[in-house]
Formats: C-alpha cells, sequence, structure tokens
C-alpha cells in the first residue's frame, strides 16, 4: 500500500523514533492487514522509505488514539496533551470523517 507523508513524520519514521502511523480508518486502511508493506514517500523530497504493518488497532475517536498512543511513538512532542493532539489532527480529518470511519494505529517497522 502506497501512502504519503509530510516530511517531520516520514524523517521520524526512518530514524526509528516513529513506530505509529495514525490514520483514518476509511476504505483504504480498513483493508491493511498484519505483514503488509506500506512504502510512505516524502511530499517534500519523494524519498520514499518501506515499512512492514506489525499491529492494529481501531478506535471510535482519534482521542481515544491518542489517550492510548502519544509522543514521539506517533510522531509528536512528549509533552502534547490528548487535546492539543486532537486539535492538531482537526486539521488533518474532520470530525464528520472522524465519526464515520473511526481512527486506526498501524504499528510499523523498516524494512
Amino acid at each position: 500500500m502506497d501512502m504519503r507523508l509530510n516530511h517531520e513524520p516520514f524523517l521520524a519514521i526512518k530514524n526509528g523514533s516513529k513506530k505509529i502511523e495514525i490514520r483514518l480508518n476509511d476504505e483504504k486502511r480498513s483493508q491493511l492487514k498484519i505483514g503488509d508493506e506500506i512504502k510512505f514517500t516524502d511530499l517534500e523530497t519523494g524519498a520514499v522509505i518501506r515499512t512492514q504493518v506489525l499491529k492494529l488497532k481501531q478506535f471510535a475517536t482519534f482521542k481515544q488514539l491518542f489517550a492510548e498512543y502519544s509522543g514521539s511513538i506517533i510522531g509528536s512532542p512528549d509533552d502534547q496533551t490528548i487535546e492539543e493532539l486532537d486539535q492538531d489532527n482537526m486539521g488533518i480529518y474532520s470530525r464528520e470523517r472522524e465519526r464515520k470511519y473511526g481512527a486506526l494505529a498501524i504499528g510499523i517497522k523498516l524494512i
């Protein structure tokens, strides 16, 4: 599966600190299975890294996801609150889409 990432989260996966990718659990992501490969492309540089899916965990809301996963493991500052994470995420996914699909934590490792 191909996914695109902003530069900073791309680098965090590449350097090994970001181990959980946060996505809407839409039609595309709901097809993921443990062991699948995800190819991430850096939107700024076009660089590519390949990862393998280690785990998948679904949540009804991103707030629920952020209550379990936060900090560098998801590519965010360690001192960011659940509310701040949720607000930042609203810039990517609307509440309407969140209600429709829910949230997905994708555990990954570089391959």
